[in-house]
């Protein structure tokens, strides 16, 4: 039988990721499986926007950037401490394509599972759309558990 041992829980803050956690929550709890929550910057997507604006520099990216790393970091300590004690989480920041970052991560902590909201419309909308579940369930070389 298999055992799960690092369930990985992609987030973006939305209502659907909130549910994905608190499946692999349940899991991890069953199981004594570690959470690794992940947060995805997709930057490349924001700055493209960019270039419509004059005085688009690199200060303004570079603004962009920082501001991304602390509302996803601010995103995952809220998830984090939405985990039971029992229960122990890492927190990994990528800045990326989401599909392939998730993955990137899941292959670097050795996923077992990859539990995820079928759609992510958080404070960075976007970030999670279906295709990005698709993207993972298509890709991915362990489970992948799909929470609506």
């Amino acid at each position: 039988m298999k055992k799960y041992q690092n369930i990985i829980v992609p987030t973006d803050g939305s209502v659907n990721s909130k549910r994905a956690l608190e499946h692999a929550v349940i899991i991890a709890s069953a199981v004594g499986a570690t959470i690794t929550l992940v947060y995805v910057a997709n930057i490349v997507s924001v700055i493209s926007n960019f270039d419509q604006i004059p005085n688009a520099n690199g200060y303004v990216t570079e603004q962009v950037a920082l501001d991304m790393e602390e509302d996803g970091k601010k995103v995952l300590d809220d998830f984090a401490k939405a985990i039971p004690q029992e229960v122990s989480v890492k927190s990994v920041f990528e800045v990326g394509s989401p599909g392939p970052a998730i993955l990137s991560v899941a292959k670097k902590y050795n996923a077992d599972l990859i539990v995820m909201g079928s759609r992510g419309l958080g404070p960075l909308k976007g970030l999670f759309m279906g295709s990005v579940s698709s993207y993972v369930v298509t890709h991915s070389v362990c489970p992948a558990l799909i929470v609506k």
